[in-house]
């Protein structure tokens, strides 16, 4: 059939290393595209995936839509996982707009429910248009060169087959394969950014400027991508030839970095907040350009950045404070905070359907079946831990070594546990000891407060 987007969807699971043994879980909202996500994913290893939907209640057709997808995937015997989420009410106490809050909830449902199910890869509808938006929106609010490279083939668990595909072939290619569909017309309500971009500024571009706007912003995106993976490379480079941890900072020579152009130097400073930290989270242009001012201007300067401290000396640059020496073992007090190691954790009580969605930094466990008084303490020979979602004990040892963090912090890294073992290793890992449950009540809730 002459618009068969397997072959695409193939060579992209390909250059992905994604393999039939792997378990993937696939979001599916109904929609053309996640409907073809899943017929491809069916012609290619129907053994090994699962359909997880998300019924937000935005709109008054949201249980009919979870109900199409609970139907279609039960009638061709594909496990589903169909949940409900009340986003309206975290969006009340969060105060994030109503897509952001919906992806943020959307992601990190899905992060739980693989884990949870032992699910290697988690495969997302998006594709050529989506990213050609996404490229076209970043240019409006002046994205640097890791901002046009726009959506990624894959980050962490997440995987998007479908992002060399457009719409139209996706569209076509349910019609010449009798795949369903439903479509969800706030996707056309010009009222958000991205709709806006979709349905008025691209068509006007396409026909006034260039009918062919489309795949070349797809096409700016990979050219971008690309020379952006050089440039980080070298910065990694750089960083890994002249940084080091000394107790529990990040500290790099202010000369060596006084050599780099101005470029390397944004790039090096974004390398060592996610060497130090993991992510980039809230962190802007403008907080890395602040930060390079003072580097450039104070021989001596200390500086608050989202969630982290960098400050600096005549002859070296720090990222994080100093963890000073191995630490005592803390008992947590419920509700309560405890500083260790350099990290803040705090414990709080709720109701299970009172408490607001846990953020990355949290973690949720049932009170009732864990065995007080809590203690917070460093790691031991011979620690192990049977992580969540995962049969068997690890060694705590392999879990901080898969999870990159360096030699240096693992011996000040908080360790939570209750008297029966390892609870949660903040930034790491949480045990599959005391999970939330439906006939949970009392929740305690852990949380790591960055600064």
């Amino acid at each position: 059939m002459g618009y068969d987007i397997f072959p695409a969807f193939a060579r992209n699971l390909a250059s992905m290393s994604v393999s039939k043994q792997e378990r993937i879980l696939i979001a599916v909202s109904g929609g053309p595209d996640s409907m073809a996500l899943l017929h491809l994913f069916l012609r290619w290893n129907k053994r090994n995936v699962g359909v997880f939907h998300l019924n937000h209640g935005f709109r008054e057709a949201a249980s009919q839509d979870a109900a199409f997808v609970r139907d279609y995937c039960r009638n061709l015997n594909i496990p589903v996982e169909i949940q409900e989420y009340d986003i309206n009410r975290y969006l009340a106490v969060s105060g994030e707009s109503k897509q952001q809050g919906a992806r943020k909830i959307r992601y990190q449902l899905l992060r739980n429910f693989a884990e949870a199910g032992g699910y290697h890869r988690v495969a997302l509808g998006h594709h050529g248009d989506d990213q050609a938006e996404t490229v076209l929106m970043r240019i409006l609010r002046g994205a640097g060169l890791h901002g046009l490279g726009g959506i990624p083939l894959q980050r962490g668990i997440f995987i998007r087959p479908l992002l060399t595909v457009y719409r139209e072939e996706i569209v076509r290619y349910c019609q010449e394969f009798e795949v369903p569909h439903i479509f969800d017309e706030t996707n056309f309500e010009p009222i958000y950014l991205r709709n806006k971009v979709r349905k008025e500024l691209l068509p006007y571009l396409a026909q006034e400027y260039n009918p062919e706007i489309v795949p070349n912003l797809v096409q700016l995106s990979e050219l971008a991508r690309a020379d952006e993976l050089e440039l980080q490379s070298r910065a990694e480079e750089i960083c890994k030839g002249s940084m080091r941890w000394k107790r529990g900072q990040l500290v790099f020579p202010r000369d060596r970095f006084l050599e780099l152009s101005t470029s390397m130097q944004r790039r090096v400073l974004r390398r060592m907040l996610q060497a130090y930290q993991g992510h980039l989270l809230r962190i802007d242009f403008g907080h890395i350009e602040e930060w390079r001012q003072h580097i450039l201007e104070n021989t001596s300067y200390r500086l608050s950045l989202p969630q982290i401290w960098v400050s600096g000396t005549v002859d070296y640059i720090f990222v994080g404070e100093v963890s000073g020496e191995k630490w005592e073992p803390v008992e947590l007090t419920i509700p309560g905070q405890v500083r260790v190691g350099g990290f803040t954790i705090q414990a709080e009580l709720g109701d299970r359907d009172s408490l607001p969605p846990r953020t990355e930094d949290s973690e949720d466990f049932d009170l009732e079946e864990l065995q007080l008084p809590l203690v917070a303490r460093t790691r031991q020979d011979g620690d192990r831990m049977r992580p969540f979602g995962v049969e068997g004990t690890k060694k705590v040892k392999d879990l901080l070594i898969d999870a990159r963090i360096p030699l240096q912090a693992r011996d000040f890294l908080p360790l939570i546990c209750d008297q029966e073992g390892i609870l949660w290793i903040p930034t790491v890992r949480r045990s599959q000891r005391a999970p939330i449950t439906a006939s949970t009540t009392k929740v305690l809730r852990l949380t790591q407060i960055r600064p």
